[in-house]
């Protein structure tokens, strides 16, 4: 795990849900991946219970998987303890997104790279 999220005052379970998923991330897609947290947990405006896990995924897998499947995949090695959200691109759908992505340019201010 990266200092950055080690450092997040963020609960003990959240950032464990998170390590487990790199791990999975990393047998599923292999080493070559980046993981963003984003939203309420990398802002530090969380509400215990309420708040989901926002994670961005980024690999040259997904470009062999329909963009409609990559989340689905994602989930189901994802912990089901809490709820989240989970967006998949390429590493070239990610350089359009940041180019063109308001939404992207927005929670780039705050994410948070993970792996």
């Amino acid at each position: 795990m990266r200092k950055e999220l080690e450092e997040l005052e963020i609960p003990e379970k959240i950032k464990r849900i998170v390590e487990k998923l790199v791990k999975e991330l990393e047998r599923v897609l292999g080493g070559d991946f980046q993981l963003y947290l984003f939203g309420s947990y990398a802002r530090g405006d969380w509400v215990e219970g309420m708040s989901d896990v926002d994670l961005m995924v980024i690999s040259k897998e997904f470009g062999k998987i329909p963009k409609h499947a990559r989340s689905p995949l994602i989930r189901r090695i994802a912990s089901k303890e809490v709820s989240m959200e989970i967006l998949c691109y390429t590493p070239e759908e990610f350089e359009e997104l940041k180019r063109r992505s308001s939404f992207i340019r927005e929670v780039a201010k705050y994410w948070i790279r993970v792996h």
